[in-house]
């Protein structure tokens, strides 16, 4: 009877051990990154960044346009967020100066 509960438990903690190790975000991943992912990425998928009549077209327009939809999508961000999204969005996808 007390081997059943030894594997019992041990189960047990291995299936809570793994649904977190899924839910843990990796130490690489940067703030912006999920901030991006957590609140824009639902609508806003890579083909918008790249499509034909896109509303970025430089440095500036790109930090406009992140402080635009944050505050449509009642966000709150810092300005500091706002250029940090600004920046990985241009790493990712934009490549301006």
């Amino acid at each position: 009877m007390l081997q059943y509960g030894v594997v019992s438990l041990i189960v047990f903690m291995l299936s809570v051990t793994s649904a977190f190790a899924q839910r843990t975000v990796s130490p690489y991943t940067s703030r912006a990154a999920l901030l991006y992912d957590n609140h824009c990425n639902l609508c806003h998928t890579e083909q918008i960044h790249w499509r034909e009549k896109k509303a970025v077209n430089n440095w500036e327009s790109l930090i406009a346009q992140v402080d635009f939809w944050q505050h449509a999508s009642g966000l709150d961000w810092t300005k500091a967020d706002i250029k940090e999204v600004s920046r990985y969005l241009n790493a990712r996808f934009y490549h301006y100066r």
